[in-house]
């Protein structure tokens, strides 16, 4: 009866671990965070990487539901320290991480919502506006890798990786009769989709556009074959995106001083097509957006405020469907045990 108590009792702990961590499971970080200190079965129960990986699926499962967020940084100034945040950028966003650059060649890989940030080796290229950069999760090494091209000259280009957990850059490849177009510093974040970053570039050879995307588990490049249709001619502020979890290209352009946008999805790696302008389907999949704040003095970045775009999505701003995706998370960038 003693043995039979005992088992009754342990087996009534592990139901009441279970209740609790699916309650957890789906509060917001914020709160997780003051859950911690109730007692140290839940301080150990938030802490380990198990329970990490499934807060993270139920925020993105929430987030398929009532619309992705973006991620990007405000045009405000810190005017405690008179600081202008276009001396940052970011780089890319990924399981609640958000790696940012500066001018001065600093990288970073922060939580915002968790206020972790870790401070990265220095970039292998000085200046920024002759590289484009990518940020993404490899599910094969349970890691998480930064993309650095460069133009080294008109006709050629290298690119490196950083791994979190190597902590160390290295070469991946380089392409002949290949460039980045710098024009404008927006564009050179390279936009994660299945698994890939994805970049317009220029075909110097064949005096061509085409999009580049790396798989950040086997490093490996290949090229996305653009749409085949009379109605689409590129242009410089042409972009890559999402919508409604496919890749997009997204196009700004004037008609007799109309600004016009529109917005080609791919259906798969060989057929685009054109969103109507009438189209009712998710209309928050694609126009909502965070921000995150800078505070300089302890190089923590803070979310600052999200809000939703009108109810035209193709009426919204290019950020709405070209900024990473976000999702708020416990990931910790200086954890070597990441999610799997």
């Amino acid at each position: 009866m003693h043995f039979l108590s005992n088992n009754i009792k342990h087996n009534f702990r592990f139901i009441i671990i279970d209740v609790a961590e699916n309650i957890l499971a789906r509060l917001d970080v914020e709160d997780v965070l003051r859950c911690k200190s109730v007692c140290k079965l839940w301080y150990n129960l938030i802490s380990s990487n198990y329970f990490v990986k499934a807060h993270l699926k139920h925020s993105y499962n929430n987030n398929r539901e009532h619309g992705y967020l973006r991620i990007r940084l405000t045009w405000m100034i810190n005017y405690n320290n008179v600081t202008n945040l276009h001396n940052y950028m970011i780089v890319g966003s990924c399981h609640g991480l958000v790696c940012i650059s500066s001018n001065n060649g600093e990288l970073l890989v922060t939580n915002p919502s968790t206020r972790e940030v870790r401070k990265l080796p220095m970039l292998p290229y000085k200046y920024r506006h002759n590289v484009c950069w990518g940020f993404g999760y490899d599910s094969l090494t349970d890691d998480y890798k930064i993309v650095v091209g460069l133009n080294e000259s008109e006709h050629h280009m290298r690119f490196q990786v950083l791994s979190l957990k190597s902590n160390k850059w290295k070469f991946v490849g380089e392409g002949d009769y290949l460039t980045y177009n710098t024009n404008t510093n927006d564009s050179i974040c390279g936009f994660l989709y299945d698994g890939a970053l994805h970049w317009f570039m220029n075909d110097t050879k064949k005096k061509r556009k085409m999009i580049v995307s790396f798989d950040i588990s086997s490093e490996k490049f290949k090229e996305i074959p653009l749409l085949n249709d009379t109605k689409y001619v590129y242009d410089d502020r042409d972009r890559v995106g999402m919508f409604e979890e496919r890749l997009c290209i997204y196009c700004s352009y004037y008609i007799d001083d109309s600004y016009c946008r529109k917005i080609w999805v791919m259906k798969n790696y060989n057929w685009w097509e054109l969103v109507p302008r009438d189209y009712e389907g998710n209309k928050y999949g694609a126009a909502t957006t965070a921000y995150i704040l800078d505070n300089i003095l302890d190089k923590t970045w803070l979310l600052l405020h999200h809000h939703e775009g009108n109810e035209y999505l193709l009426s919204q701003s290019w950020y709405h469907i070209t900024s990473p995706i976000f999702v708020k998370s416990l990931v910790s960038p200086n954890n070597k045990k990441n999610i799997k």
